[in-house]
């Protein structure tokens, strides 16, 4: 008795675990673009990020139309060496959307994302990352993921 009851909470707790698995990543993230060379505090700069999403799936412009899928966000974390001024985007495709009956702004390739930073005035030589933070929904013609957050590090050095 005590081990079946002991098997039946282990395959309780395997069951359980899939629905805590790491979603389904579906566009893969990479820095395209970056300084090299020392950022001088107070300065403007950019960097290039590229989102490539698996064949059949799509990836949505910044901006969509209510009711639409979930639009794609970039931003840095609190406590970065610079701030984010504006983000501009390659041109995306629009077409009507079978998943939101109306029609949407996406990418099905490559997408290139610029972003126009300005170094603090204030920032530390010791600062030596930017955490980019993109908030992203995918879909195929047929189903949607939950948006997703993915992260990427930056390498920075900061010059005075």
């Amino acid at each position: 008795m005590r081990a079946s009851c002991v098997l039946a909470c282990v395959l309780a707790l395997v069951s359980g675990s899939a629905a805590f698995a790491a979603p389904k990543v579906t566009v893969q993230w990479r820095v395209k673009a970056a300084p090299t060379k020392p950022v001088k505090a107070g300065a403007k700069f950019t960097v290039v990020i590229t989102g490539q999403p698996d064949p059949g799936w799509h990836l949505y412009a910044l901006e969509e139309p209510q009711g639409g899928p979930i639009a794609t966000e970039i931003a840095l974390t609190e406590g970065d060496p610079a701030d984010l001024v504006r983000v501009e985007e390659a041109k995306p495709k629009v077409l009507p959307d079978p998943n939101f009956q109306q029609p949407t702004g996406f990418f099905d390739s490559a997408a290139d994302f610029t972003l126009h930073l300005q170094s603090a005035r204030n920032a530390s030589a010791d600062a030596s990352a930017l955490h980019i933070l993109v908030r992203y929904q995918s879909c195929t013609d047929r189903v949607c993921l939950p948006p997703h957050t993915e992260t990427m590090t930056v390498p920075l050095t900061i010059g005075r």
